[in-house]
């Protein structure tokens, strides 16, 4: 009988030994899950990708009812009594957009730089080369591709 006892008892213990470390493997898997820092650095061209073609799609679909709105908003000037909120509104939201969308630009630019840089031998010393000439990086009009 205390032999049966102890048998369960260690059973018991087994279980919940096991049953630990299963929690733990959860919650380290859900840390590392939703970890934005860690998923940023994982797949930064994914993310930033996503973000600049969610950023073009949200700025057409704004360009365009932005247009619409200015319409509305200059046929609103000729008839009074009409409200004169709707496309100030609207501009404000489009330039913040334009903005993150020029600031995610930038930090992909930065990433690929880095990336092309690491994998090109001399590449950054090139670059730098243009940059100190007077190009600004991304500057088409100055660039000496193709000369």
């Amino acid at each position: 009988m205390v032999e049966e006892t102890d048998k369960i008892k260690e059973h018991i213990e087994s279980e919940r030994e096991r049953l630990s470390d299963n929690l733990d493997e959860i919650e380290y898997r859900f840390k590392d899950a939703t970890d934005l820092k860690a998923q940023f650095e994982r797949n930064t061209g994914w993310i930033l990708g996503a973000a600049v073609a969610g950023g073009f799609l949200l700025s057409v679909a704004l360009g365009r009812s932005s247009r619409l709105a200015s319409n509305d908003f200059e046929r609103e000037e000729a008839t009074p009594g009409h409200s004169r909120f709707v496309s100030p509104h609207l501009n404000r939201l489009s330039d913040t957009v334009d903005n993150i969308v020029a600031g995610l630009v930038g930090v992909f630019s930065d990433k690929l730089q880095s990336f092309v840089a690491d994998a090109v031998p001399g590449f950054r010393e090139q670059y730098d080369t243009m940059n100190t000439k007077g190009s600004a990086p991304g500057d088409v009009t100055r660039s000496s591709f193709g000369r």
